[in-house]
């Protein structure tokens, strides 16, 4: 079956209809017959805060040859996490992003804007981000999303995501193996390598990506990254920003953190 193009979600917007066919359904994962509904947010609420002037640690030796180990520690550290889930559960509003871990426009958004829209909006309890790992471009970003996938068993997504994609090789070269997740994953501070390991397959990876793909459905997702947010209690709205750098979803995030 082929891939849907990894294309940001950036306008002008493109009708090509390539970019309309079907997405690759994940290994193992039950295809079910989705009805399409509104994607809406259920919490109350809510503020949490963390310190934005946190030093970044040094590099382990574990994490030897990886960009950046240390500065992502520090991104997410003191921010509550569960799942794929970043930020305090009862904040305001909402920000879902769809992304594949072999998506180069994922990583420039993951490297770009999300560290400044954690500090702006999710450290001070305004925001939560919620990551829907999905697959577009082949085998080897199955293998990325379950990795992921399995790092949220351990409360480590948004670590481990973030560390991939400072990280991350040429799409569909065969470098996102078990080897190279190993690597990753040594390099998140905290995280079991042989549990996540051991996780890849387990039903709660599996109920997460087959939420993250029934949601992707739902919204009608086509490309990666694609962005949806709202308000705490009404209907996620697609999101068109006219680049990947953080100020691009400022006018966004403020309309609905205000």
């Amino acid at each position: 079956m082929p891939a849907l193009w990894c294309i940001p979600n950036v306008e002008p917007t493109t009708q090509d209809p390539q970019r309309r066919r079907r997405l690759l359904i994940f290994g193992g994962v039950l295809a079910a017959a989705i009805v399409v509904v509104a994607i809406v947010i259920a919490v109350s609420s809510g503020g949490g805060s963390g310190d934005k002037n946190a030093a970044a640690p040094a590099a382990t030796s574990k994490s030897a040859g990886l960009r950046d180990v240390g500065r992502v520690q520090a991104e997410f550290a003191g921010i509550p996490q569960s799942g794929n889930t970043l930020g305090n559960p009862k904040a305001p509003a909402t920000l879902m992003v769809f992304a594949d871990l072999q998506c180069p426009f994922c990583a420039q958004f993951e490297n770009n804007a999300l560290p400044s829209i954690v500090q702006k909006y999710v450290k001070p309890g305004k925001l939560k981000v919620v990551f829907q790992p999905i697959v577009i471009l082949g085998n080897d970003s199955i293998l990325g999303a379950r990795a992921a996938a399995a790092a949220g068993q351990q409360s480590k997504l948004f670590q481990f995501a973030a560390t991939l994609y400072r990280n991350q090789g040429e799409e569909n070269t065969g470098y996102l193996n078990e080897a190279y997740v190993k690597k990753i994953a040594a390099g998140v501070s905290g995280l079991d390598v042989q549990k996540l390991m051991a996780n890849l397959k387990s039903p709660a990876v599996n109920k997460l990506l087959n939420s993250a793909q029934s949601t992707a459905t739902s919204g009608k997702v086509s490309s990666t990254p694609s962005f949806f947010a709202a308000k705490t209690g009404q209907p996620l709205q697609q999101v068109q920003v006219t680049s990947l750098d953080a100020a691009a979803f400022y006018k966004t995030l403020d309309s609905i953190t205000s």
